[in-house]
């Protein structure tokens, strides 16, 4: 009986000292330790301050930002897939060559070939499919996004 009871014990003493060197196995500070430590935590921050510094992080894309564009009478603005244009001077009509418009983020209207392109509303081409402005006065716009003028 006596034999038994220590050969339980050397069992459960055994089982103890397996999970508790367990779970001191991992490296304090590494992605394997369940809990990050605040050395682990300024390590990633200052990988991520050296990446954004030395530009190999991810940019935004070009057309981020608004472009003035001056177009002359009888040319027409072509917009690229998902550009906007805003007409700030002059006068132009919507031109599109097929049945859909353009969109009028304004006021909510699909514009078609014809409609005036009111000055400071913003226009959405959906798709580079020959959708623009036909400018009829000389005109400025400002353009975010791939554009062309022919």
């Amino acid at each position: 009986m006596k034999r038994k009871l220590i050969i339980g014990l050397q069992a459960i003493a055994v089982t103890v000292v397996a999970v508790v060197g367990t779970a001191f196995a991992a490296d304090a500070g590494s992605a394997s330790d369940p809990v990050a430590s605040k050395s682990y935590v300024d390590d990633k921050i200052s990988q991520v301050i050296n990446m954004i510094n030395t530009g190999s992080a991810t940019t935004e894309a070009s057309g981020s930002s608004y472009v003035p564009v001056s177009v002359p009478v009888g040319k027409v603005l072509y917009g690229a897939e998902g550009s906007e244009i805003i007409l700030r001077s002059g006068k132009g009509t919507i031109y599109t060559a097929g049945v859909d418009g353009v969109v009028d983020a304004t006021t909510g209207a699909n514009l078609k070939t014809g409609a005036t392109a009111v000055a400071n509303h913003i226009l959405i081409v959906p798709r580079a499919d020959g959708r623009g402005v036909n400018v009829s006065e000389a005109a400025w716009f400002l353009v975010k996004g791939g554009y062309s003028i022919k």
